[in-house]
């Protein structure tokens, strides 16, 4: 699930340059820059060594084709990537996690962090030649906490939070929360919360899902389903974010952005002539890609809750915490890992990626002990074994059922192989663990409901804040958007520290609360960590400038360029 996503650029432009901080906003700029912190890995060999050209067409080639282009309806990572390219946001995020001015030239914070006052740049058009302006703003906001546009994650991020907008004048948007809330600026530099033009939006949800209108640097021409989404070039763009490598409309005429959900067919494609980017390659062709001489990789680690396990505290047998632990210790989840990944991702055990801010290490809480998991089952009273040696209790087997998407591109095949290598795991122990594949549709639906499984596998969340603690464990996140708190928690002590540590400025104080939180979570295992989101891209060497974003591992375009 989204977020769930993620650099090396020149980023000239220095934090007070771009703020005009009222009294007392100060200490939340200060915060800022710890919102979000993922890493890059490989370098950046697309690194420009000559004078950009423009002109030139691509082919990106990616794995899942979204269910809709506008990012405000669902929310998914497959959403965001291709929408970095059309939409533009109010901020952009900078890798040390502070943000620097988008469509919003400057903002101003009020003295109890309820009010964001946002200067919005002048002279911008969207691409279906309406003017940008504060109103455009609000209808945005508006639109993204509709609850007929359906995000659970602009929801998820906003919705315990926002109070009102308004625009004040043509060029003044405002934004009032109904508490402090210190994620916001990073949170809105995600393309889930990009600007579209307000004409376009009330077409109705089903046109502008097949055709968003932005300020963005790409305009989209056609979605031919199933296949790809073609992008034009957008000759009038000039509003490029302060981190851009340039000012000014894209160097490229055109991106055909095509879904190749077979990993091997995408790394052959960039490998010979069908593709020049490719996205996540599969993990036993990465050393090959990375040793030919004609192609560039990058990586980025996401932010957030990384790619796991949820394990429903809602229904047995994952109502009894002893079991949860029990089924965390038993697992053997990092010898799974590493196995059916061959030692591409290292194990990212929870309940936040080692790249996000206040990550706390408690590997303890999930390695690999089958006598202390026997030993907890036995405590909660599953002492007999079956003919088949699984564990029982008052004639009943123990038996959880972990589902997961039929849909390749939501679980290739290293995933299954990794359930599978859980599932032996668990069998020493006598848990009888049951694999069930499901169709995308339903695989989807069953995150927002609490009878569809025992534990739900692709759980991660990518977020450039460990606010993303209270999107997926706080029992405000079940009120405000079912099916973001995958584990279905209800925990008094997690939403009151993560109500504490959202209305804090204070990184000390921060760190102290969401800490505490991640210490409740992994003592109550309620989720399985497995390993990290990533975003890989391979490209070929003669495609100059691509970088990648650290909100949500947005691949960006606008600074690419063909090398003669």
């Amino acid at each position: 699930m989204p977020s769930d996503s993620r650099r090396s650029k020149d980023q000239s432009v220095t934090r007070t340059s771009y703020r005009r901080a009222v009294p007392g906003s100060l200490a939340l700029v200060a915060a800022l820059t710890l919102a979000g912190c993922g890493g890059t890995t490989g370098g950046d060999e697309s690194a420009s060594d000559g004078n950009p050209v423009s002109g030139g067409s691509i082919v990106y080639a990616t794995d899942r084709e979204p269910t809709c282009l506008d990012p405000h309806n669902f929310g998914d990572m497959p959403q965001t990537y291709v929408a970095r390219q059309y939409l533009d946001s109010l901020v952009s995020e900078r890798p040390d996690g502070s943000v620097v001015p988008w469509l919003a030239e400057s903002w101003e914070v009020s003295p109890d962090g309820l009010t964001y006052t946002f200067k919005i740049k002048q002279g911008v058009k969207f691409h279906d030649g309406t003017p940008l302006d504060a109103e455009a703003v609000k209808a945005n906001f508006e639109h993204i906490l509709d609850p007929a546009t359906e995000s659970a994650t602009d929801a998820g991020y906003l919705r315990p939070y926002y109070e009102s907008s308004r625009a004040i004048d043509p060029s003044t948007f405002e934004l009032k929360l109904k508490t402090p809330y210190s994620a916001l600026l990073p949170v809105l530099s995600q393309a889930f919360f990009g600007i579209q033009s307000p004409e376009a939006m009330a077409r109705g949800l089903e046109e502008n899902c097949q055709s968003p209108v932005g300020t963005g640097p790409f305009i989209v021409k056609t979605w031919n389903r199933g296949q790809s989404v073609e992008l034009d070039r957008n000759p009038d763009y000039n509003s490029a974010p302060a981190d851009a490598k340039h000012q000014g409309p894209a160097y490229l005429d055109h991106i055909s952005w095509k879904f190749i959900e077979d990993g091997s067919v995408r790394a052959a494609a960039v490998q010979g002539r069908d593709a020049d980017i490719i996205f996540n390659p599969p993990p036993q062709q990465v050393a090959a890609l990375k040793a030919d001489p004609n192609l560039a990789t990058q990586e980025f680690t996401h932010t957030g809750l990384p790619n796991g396990i949820a394990l429903n505290t809602s229904r047995a047998p994952f109502d009894d915490t002893k079991v949860r632990q029990a089924f965390i210790h038993g697992s053997n989840a990092e010898a799974a890992v590493t196995s059916a990944y061959l030692g591409v991702y290292e194990w990212e055990h929870g309940p936040v990626s080692s790249t996000t801010p206040h990550y706390k290490d408690l590997r303890s809480f999930y390695a690999y002990d089958k006598d202390k998991a026997g030993k907890l089952l036995d405590e909660a009273g599953w002492t007999q074994r079956d003919a088949d040696g699984y564990r029982t209790k008052d004639g009943k087997r123990l038996t959880a059922e972990l589902v997961y998407s039929a849909d390749t591109g939501d679980t290739p095949p290293a995933d299954v192989t990794l359930f599978q290598n859980i599932q032996s795991a668990e069998k020493e122990i006598g848990f009888d663990v049951v694999l069930k594949p499901l169709p995308q549709d339903q695989y989807f639906a069953a995150f927002s409901d609490k009878n569809a499984y025992d534990g739900l596998t692709g759980a991660y969340w990518n977020s450039p804040t460990p606010a993303v603690l209270s999107i997926v464990f706080s029992s405000d996140s079940l009120k405000a958007a079912p099916g973001n708190n995958m584990s279905w928690v209800e925990n008094p002590k997690i939403d009151e520290l993560v109500r504490a540590a959202a209305a804090t400025t204070d990184t000390a104080e921060q760190e102290r609360l969401y800490g505490q939180t991640q210490d409740i979570i992994a003592e109550e295992a309620y989720q399985l960590g497995l390993y990290p989101v990533l975003t890989r891209l391979v490209a070929k060497k003669k495609l100059k400038d691509v970088w990648i974003e650290p909100s949500e591992g947005e691949p960006v375009l606008h600074d690419a360029w063909l090398a003669p």
